[in-house]
């Protein structure tokens, strides 16, 4: 059994060398995605200090325009303006994080699928490897059978040699071979 266990050996050693590979890709991806995932908060800040940033210098035009018009800020149209300025920003805001949301979810359903294409590619590996290496048994054993067959019949022919010579006897055919001869 020395041939098959190193047989199993051998597709074992490269299943796992094949596995390897894979994993070090995986976490490679893996952690690229993930170093996407942590910069988003940092890039999406900002985006919303730009739109603070914004309100705040509209805010400060709509007040100064006001001023210079001689209007108090709390007048019926000054409110109005700074509500629907309010409300741009809150939009402005909003959108800002469904844009994120968007972002980590896209980055989490890529994460998703290279764990499914790494647990895929394992098992192909996996199974194909299997498959060669039962293919390598069972070469093996037909080599194996075929080199007794050869010594079988080496010995069956190397005994009836001696048997049609007289050499030996019947009996003694028999415990060589194991093949009984008929009586005429």
């Amino acid at each position: 059994m020395g041939a098959a266990n190193a047989i199993d050996e051998r597709y074992e050693n490269l299943t796992n060398a094949q596995i390897a590979q894979l994993k070090a890709a995986y976490a490679q991806s893996a952690a690229e995605y993930q170093r996407q995932l942590d910069s988003a908060p940092a890039q999406y800040q900002s985006l919303r200090n730009e739109a603070y940033v914004n309100h705040a210098l509209t805010e400060r035009a709509r007040q100064e325009s006001i001023a210079n018009m001689g209007l108090s800020g709390s007048g019926g149209t000054s409110q109005t303006i700074a509500q629907r300025n309010t409300g741009s920003l809150l939009g402005t805001l909003g959108d800002v994080s469904r844009q994120q949301q968007d972002f980590t979810d896209n980055i989490n359903t890529a994460l998703a699928g290279l764990g499914a294409q790494y647990g895929a590619d394992v098992a192909g590996v996996t199974a194909k490897n299997q498959a060669q290496r039962i293919a390598a048994l069972l070469e093996q054993e037909r080599w194996e059978a075929q080199q007794a067959q050869a010594q079988t019949n080496s010995v069956f022919n190397q005994a009836y040699k001696l048997f049609r010579k007289r050499l030996i006897t019947a009996a003694q055919f028999t415990a060589m071979t194991g093949i009984s001869l008929k009586k005429r």
